[in-house]
């Protein structure tokens, strides 16, 4: 099975781990012409979880004393599969040609691209590289992404990122990043879209560690919301994580980086059993490489994802195909164990969130939207004070109907279980005093 991370291949200019230091990375002194490509694709391996730096440091010692590549000693010992160590040898090749192309006057060399003025970079993708820019007709400070160029040339993921702009650009909805402009400009394949100006929910659990219970509750009820309208567009996000999940200073959330999106291209762009999306956050399903996946994987990535904001952790450490398995296969840690405060009903709408089963989680965002905004009005500091929001006190409204309803039909259903079985006893009684009256009768 293969595996694509949507944030796996660090950025140029990463820091690298103290263990490679240990080896002169990146200016090694070497006899062995291709050692300096064995450390930048075992950093490469690191970083994207599929070997562990011990491994790294047993292989690398084979490389030395055999002078063979470490992909084909990581591929023999078993640590990672052919296909893997392929797959991680062309990406490693697109980055070195990448690097080539930037030391000749690339991308960072532009001052402006079409009608976009070129501020800053402020990130990277798994696709493209994100830019403050001014749209020059309009005026306004906007984020602009740009294919990277070692993908220009590249007809799969071209596809994609154009696939990201075209479907996102049609859609608006207060919990979405607004996309504007789609276009190309010298070979140069880029969307512009709303500049957020905020936070990732990755960002801020690894700053403040674990959220606040009703921080966390907020920014999953306004997730949900979003994918609402997504579901009622038949699309499925399949890359739902706390990297993708932006929080305004006014607390505003907003959902973006779409290119994972489930689309009519799939058929074109990917292999049968080809995986993706994010290890630490896929459904079981996304992990099988399942095509026709429904908003449920998407209810499952964020249960993944208010798992880790509640526990300051995601549900699974390991290698790359270690995490996948383990959704596949193993019970996620129980939350209300890795943090006491925990409202129990909290513990349990996330635990139904990551069910394995499909049929066994919540069947639509709506549903838990709903059940967390009822869960809110208890743990909202303590008030029992309604949502602030005209849709959020609807949601509350609707599932208390709901409840009502059920527990009326239940009642009902009990009134004639019972109703029942006073006529049968009823019957019985008469039946018996009957048969003794004939009796006595001698009948």
């Amino acid at each position: 099975m293969g595996c694509v991370r949507a944030n796996w291949m660090a950025p140029p200019g990463r820091v690298v781990p103290s263990r490679f230091l240990g080896y002169g990375f990146p200016e090694v002194a070497t006899t062995h012409n291709g050692l300096d490509e064995d450390f930048r694709y075992g950093q490469l391996a690191i970083e994207g979880r599929l070997i562990s730096p011990d491994q790294f440091d047993a292989a690398m010692d084979r490389v030395k004393s055999t002078r063979r590549p470490l992909a084909e000693i990581l591929a023999e010992d078993g640590a990672i599969d052919r296909q893997t160590a392929d797959r991680l040898t062309k990406a490693l090749r697109r980055i070195v040609r990448d690097e080539r192309a930037k030391s000749e006057g690339g991308l960072h060399m532009k001052k402006q691209i079409g009608g976009y003025k070129l501020l800053r970079r402020i990130g990277e993708g798994g696709m493209g590289e994100v830019y403050l820019a001014e749209q020059l007709s309009m005026h306004r400070t906007v984020a602009l992404k740009i294919l990277h160029q070692k993908w220009a040339d590249d007809e799969e993921f071209r596809k994609r990122f154009l696939l990201e702009a075209r479907a996102v650009g049609k859609l608006s909805h207060t919990n979405l990043i607004q996309v504007f402009d789609v276009g190309k400009y010298q070979g140069l394949y880029y969307f512009s879209m709303e500049y957020i100006d905020g936070v990732t929910v990755e960002d801020l659990i690894k700053h403040d560690g674990p959220m606040a219970v009703e921080k966390a509750i907020d920014i999953a009820i306004q997730v949900g919301e979003a994918l609402t309208y997504l579901a009622a567009h038949d699309i499925v996000h399949r890359d739902i994580k706390p990297a993708n999940i932006m929080v305004t200073k006014d607390g505003q959330v907003k959902l973006g980086d779409f290119g994972f999106i489930q689309s009519a291209y799939d058929s074109q762009l990917l292999q049968e059993g080809t995986t993706i999306g994010t290890p630490d956050y896929i459904s079981p399903e996304q992990a099988r490489g399942e095509r026709n996946l429904d908003v449920r994987s998407d209810i499952y990535s964020l249960g993944a994802s208010l798992h880790h904001m509640l526990a300051g952790k995601t549900m699974f450490a390991g290698s790359c195909s270690q995490v996948m398995r383990a959704h596949l296969e193993v019970r996620p840690p129980q939350l209300g164990e890795l943090r006491a405060d925990l409202p129990v009903r909290l513990v349990r709408i996330v635990e139904k969130a990551v069910a394995k089963e499909q049929i066994d989680r919540q069947q639509s965002p709506g549903e838990l939207v709903r059940e967390l905004e009822m869960l809110k009005i208890d743990v909202g500091t303590g008030s029992g004070a309604l949502p602030a929001t005209r849709s959020g006190i609807l949601n509350v409204i609707n599932a208390e109907k709901e409840r009502l309803a059920q527990t009326e039909k239940l009642v009902r259903s009990l009134q004639a279980q019972r109703l029942a079985l006073a006529v049968a006893c009823a019957a019985g009684w008469a039946a018996a005093i009957l048969l003794l009256i004939l009796h006595l009768a001698g009948v």
